[in-house]
């Protein structure tokens, strides 16, 4: 989620004309501000493993094939 389309759907709740979608989006990141969890800051951690994960397995994949 870009921060826009959260910036998009806190102003569409406050306005009373969020869809289903933007509801979720505001009320998931207030249930996860209470638990002191930042839902931006989560998000942008689980690309940082993925790209993180990608890196890893090239490493290893090159590292078998210099193995044969």
């Amino acid at each position: 989620m870009e921060k826009q389309e959260f910036s998009e759907a806190v102003n569409a709740y406050l306005s009373r004309t969020a869809d289903s979608w933007q509801e979720f989006i505001v009320e998931d990141y207030y249930d996860s501000y209470t638990h002191c969890f930042d839902v931006l800051e989560l998000f942008q951690e689980a690309q940082i493993k993925e790209i993180g994960d990608r890196i890893f397995a090239k490493i290893i994949k090159k590292i078998r094939r210099m193995e044969r």
